[in-house]
């Protein structure tokens, strides 16, 4: 539970001060039709629908049932999320996109 918390406060710093620019992160367009469905979003900027946490935390929504408004994401990578697991002690496997 401690790496969670942990890995929420990390994504949500990302989130919050990373560049756009910077080749560490993405920024994805969230749609009104995304409102309550989190994996959408985790599936277009992934490719994998369950990393919702990640959209979670980098939203700064509190929970799941939480509605997510329409607004620009920034996003870690596929690579630097992978690297921001491995600094919180989560060792899920991160898919690649292809």
């Amino acid at each position: 539970m401690i790496e969670e918390s942990r890995f929420y406060r990390e994504v949500r710093r990302f989130a919050t001060t990373e560049p756009t620019y910077s080749a560490n992160c993405q920024v994805i367009r969230t749609l009104p039709s995304d409102r309550h469905d989190l994996s959408a979003v985790a599936r277009r900027a992934f490719g994998d629908a369950t990393e919702t946490r990640v959209i979670l935390a980098a939203a700064g929504l509190p929970n799941v049932d939480a509605a997510l408004k329409e607004q620009d994401l920034v996003l870690p990578t596929v690579g630097y999320l992978r690297y921001l697991k491995e600094k919180c002690g989560i060792t899920t496997a991160v898919r690649t996109v292809r």
